[in-house]
């Protein structure tokens, strides 16, 4: 013990050579840390003992200050040099209890009670260093929670249907802290609603409770063929682009949209995937669907059955590893398909209604024209993400449809209604 405090003393007398280091706060208002180490909680002048701490302890983070981590643990209070500390992982967890779990200060069985869980509300919760019991965050109430009281929660696809976005909330109430807005069309992965409430996450840097009524089931064509568009009462549009991504053009592309608030559909090649991982998540992260085009783009008709599934396959698999699902359509190369290749297919097969031949003629005017010609309400215009005068046509394309009125949406959600 004492050759412990002559080690923090030392520690101390460094720290004060370099007050000038800036204090750092918790990032946010309840940081979740754990002990790397057996340590002792200390008192104010960072040397009386306060109580021992095991390693694997949960702590709570206020700040750190020369070296110095002013921590709560189990309702008391104390500094623990910051290099004992590391951030906690948790996982989202479901309340599932008969009745509300009660969140604890501590484990034992006289604890104090710091409040409930709503059933079926989602946490965050720790792995503690004491068996049967998770240290759960949900807002700002944080605590010990018997591990029975807890369950993995299942997810379910939706997009955001509220034109002016979603507020996204800390807790389920009006009265939540605003954490952020996920604007229109953003694909979430729901785990869970009640009492009005929906627990999502729209990627790995955003989620929260937002308002249930303001999501939408993604839509799920059924598997056949649509090469034409669909009629629609409304004017809405699917834009298409085929054989990306592109490192730099897919990019371009994806700027543009957002600029319009447009939605769209990239029918990807496996091996570009394979070479531009980041731009197929980009891709997805804005909210824009992914279809299925092959692994390099041969003409289908013309190679074995077993080679037509490995280049789905293939393409399914990269995929599915980088935005975790498999992309929701598929459209042959240069168009070509039979029977067999459409009959074995488990999503839609999808052509186009409007042929720009970007591909062709690389020219932006005639891009813009083939739009205006050929477009109508449920039309799906074929463009391609790998040619720089593609992304320089768009804003044309975007501009001019725009004016007609026409809103923009992925082939799914043209095809579904």
């Amino acid at each position: 013990m004492k050759k412990w405090l002559y080690t923090s003393l030392a520690v101390l007398f460094v720290s004060m050579l370099f007050m000038n280091i800036k204090t750092e706060a918790a990032q946010d208002k309840t940081a979740i840390r754990t002990l790397v180490e057996e340590t002792y909680l200390l008192s104010s002048d960072y040397v009386t003992p306060i109580t021992s701490l095991p390693p694997k302890a949960i702590v709570i983070l206020h700040n750190v200050e020369a070296g110095w981590a002013h921590i709560e643990y189990k309702g008391q209070q104390g500094y623990v040099p910051s290099t004992t500390l590391k951030s906690a992982q948790s996982t989202l967890m479901l309340a599932s209890a008969k009745n509300p779990p009660i969140v604890r200060e501590t484990t034992a069985a006289q604890a104090k009670h710091l409040g409930t869980l709503y059933i079926d509300s989602i946490v965050h919760a720790y792995t503690t260093n004491e068996e049967n019991w998770y240290f759960v965050q949900y807002g700002n109430l944080t605590g010990y929670v018997i591990a029975t009281a807890l369950k993995a929660p299942t997810s379910q696809k939706m997009l955001v249907q509220r034109q002016d976005g979603l507020v996204v909330r800390n807790i389920a109430s009006k009265f939540g802290e605003n954490l952020t807005v996920i604007p229109a069309n953003t694909k979430v992965d729901v785990y869970t609603n009640f009492q009005g409430w929906a627990y999502i996450v729209a990627d790995q840097h955003v989620e929260g409770y937002v308002l249930a009524h303001g999501l939408k089931a993604v839509p799920v064509p059924k598997p056949g063929k649509y090469s034409q568009g669909i009629a629609t009462k409304t004017k809405r549009i699917a834009l298409t682009f085929d054989d990306g991504p592109h490192p730099t053009v897919t990019k371009q592309i994806l700027a543009t949209l957002k600029k319009y608030d447009a939605k769209a559909t990239f029918f990807v090649t496996g091996h570009r995937v394979n070479k531009s991982p980041k731009v197929l998540k980009e891709v997805y992260e804005a909210g824009h669907e992914i279809g299925n085009h092959t692994w390099n783009h041969p003409k289908l008709t013309q190679i074995e059955v077993k080679q037509v599934n490995a280049q789905i396959n293939d393409t399914n698999k990269i995929v599915k590893s980088i935005i975790g699902e498999e992309p929701t359509l598929f459209r042959p190369p240069y168009g070509a398909y039979n029977k067999e290749i459409l009959s074995s297919l488990s999503v839609p097969l999808v052509m186009w209604s409007v042929d720009t031949l970007d591909w062709q003629h690389r020219t932006p005017s005639k891009t813009l024209k083939a739009v205006q010609n050929g477009s109508y309400n449920g039309s799906i215009i074929l463009m391609h993400d790998i040619h720089q005068t593609t992304a320089d046509a768009l804003d044309g394309v975007l501009s001019y449809l725009s004016k007609q009125g026409y809103e923009f949406v992925t082939v799914s959600e043209l095809i579904a209604q």
